[in-house]
């Protein structure tokens, strides 16, 4: 295991994309709604700004873009002032406009999304869906002939807007045939792909089970797929599928057969509208630069994460990946994973040390216990109870800090060296954890006794010993909580 090995991402830059699909405009009206309005049982919002950003496949090439690559963006689009504003959008996203085609008698595709007080309220769809003219296929065309030898890769956005027809289809596949070439689809309709045989598609998991013929049932989600892998293949041909499962994280197949599962990294209060963009346009950038695949999955997943910590469809720059994927390389998201971190640690002859707990309000005690528990041994493992598992111990008013915002601190950290999360209504304890791990040492807090830990014998018995660290005098969440809640009332009883 290579730490903070990410040289993959320098070669972005140098790598070009050949992208096609529907370019979709996104506004996002935000505003204030105090009321009704007298007209109709309706709230009035008052608008309090509208902005615009790139949708759709334009949001994959912004992404490509904003990663580092040279992008081309081909796709067809009205002939309106939704059109000019589609070029100016294009040119300060960093690529060039000229690959758009206007079409007479086209309305381009605008998505508005109104909001008041950080709530939705309605979508309005306007533009044209249907397939583009015969003319437009032609000409769109012939700028995919112009630049598909030349590009490094080619990905194409499909949201089924009219602009990906069979002809366009059918061109792609010649090309693809003339030329092999890497080629990441994203459509709704993987099916019609299978002759180009792809290197990569992307469903989530409505995608799959209609390409499936299964029933959409949301349980047991990566359970149910995880068998249907060769299925898939079948259906598509692509080397790569990767299925994406938002909260669920994301399970990778290499033609058919399952490889790895990949977790995703919490968030307290998604925006997941363009995740899936930047997913795979981070997917192909790693793919091409040489990155095996858990290194793909790890950069694509934490890509999305960063464009969903953001509000609205947003992108991910190549220095906020980097800064991500430095951040949370020490989030360990599956047992597998932990298996092979004990591995790699224990080969090096490294002394492993592992502690756990709640870390709800973050505090001095608590960083100087961490560095205490470092100086133990050469790594130091912190496992962190969940939302749930907190609720269950501490009581329903805990914890003040979601899992998310908890993690993000700890990982801060220069003591800390991994991250995992644990707890389920079974059992509360780490016992799972150090039976995975087995810690040389097992670090832990407070005025415990050897014979009062209930994982002290677990850790004994498989080599490790426990140290008991004492924690900072009158240093604690609890007593933290009590501070400001008496500080609050007292301000409140002045005023």
């Amino acid at each position: 295991m290579e730490k903070y090995n990410w040289r993959f991402t320098e070669q972005f830059d140098q790598k070009t994309i050949l992208v096609v699909g529907d370019l979709i405009i996104d506004e996002y009206i935000k505003g204030d709604s105090t009321r009704l309005s007298p007209e109709a049982p309706v709230p009035v919002v008052d608008v309090q700004s509208d902005c615009f950003v790139l949708g759709g496949a334009a949001n994959v090439a912004a992404n490509l873009r904003a990663l580092g690559a040279t992008v081309i963006f081909c796709s067809v689009i009205g002939d309106d002032a939704d059109a000019d504003r589609a070029f100016a959008m294009v040119a300060d996203a960093g690529f060039s406009p000229d690959y758009l085609i206007r079409e007479k008698d086209r309305a381009t595709v605008v998505k508005t999304r109104i909001q008041a007080d950080g709530h939705p309220l309605a979508r309005l769809d306007r533009g044209d869906d249907r397939a583009i003219s015969p003319e437009s296929e032609r000409q769109l065309i012939h700028l995919l002939k112009t630049h598909f030898v030349s590009c490094d890769g080619v990905l194409i956005a499909d949201y089924h807007k009219g602009i990906v027809t069979p002809t366009i289809i059918d061109g792609l596949v010649r090309m693809k045939m003339s030329h092999p070439k890497f080629v990441a689809v994203d459509s709704k309709r993987l099916s019609l792909f299978k002759k180009m045989a792809p290197t990569l598609v992307k469903p989530n998991y409505s995608e799959a089970m209609k390409l499936l013929g299964c029933e959409i049932t949301h349980k047991d989600r990566k359970g149910q797929l995880e068998k249907c892998g060769k299925a898939i293949f079948r259906k598509t041909n692509a080397q790569w599928v990767v299925l994406t499962l938002d909260k669920d994280g994301s399970l990778w197949f290499e033609r058919g057969k399952l490889v790895f599962n990949m977790g995703a990294i919490p968030v307290a209060v998604p925006h997941v509208c363009g995740a899936g963009d930047t997913f795979i346009s981070a997917c192909t950038l790693a793919l091409l630069s040489g990155a095996d695949a858990a290194r793909t999955a790890q950069a694509a997943t934490a890509a999305a994460t960063v464009a969903i910590e953001k509000e609205a469809t947003s992108l991910c720059s190549r220095l906020e990946l980097l800064a991500k994927l430095d951040n949370e390389q020490k989030l360990v998201t599956s047992m597998k994973r932990l298996q092979e971190i004990k591995a790699y640690y224990k080969g090096l002859g490294h002394r492993i040390v592992f502690t756990n707990g709640c870390f709800d309000i973050l505090h001095s005690g608590h960083v100087n216990y961490l560095k205490l528990a470092r100086k133990l041994g050469d790594v130091l493992i912190v496992g962190v109870n969940n939302d749930d598992s907190i609720r269950r111990l501490k009581g329903p008013a805990r914890p003040i800090n979601g899992l998310a915002e908890r993690l993000s601190v700890l990982a801060g950290l220069g003591c800390v060296d991994h991250l995992v999360v644990f707890g389920d209504e079974a059992d509360d304890t780490p016992a799972e954890l150090i039976k995975v791990l087995a810690p040389d040492v097992f670090a832990k807090g407070g005025d415990y006794k050897d014979k009062e830990l209930p994982e002290a014998k677990l850790v004994e018995s498989l080599g490790g010993q426990v140290q008991l660290i004492p924690f900072t005098a009158n240093r604690s969440t609890t007593r933290l909580i009590r501070r400001i809640y008496e500080h609050t009332h007292t301000k409140k009883a002045i005023i």
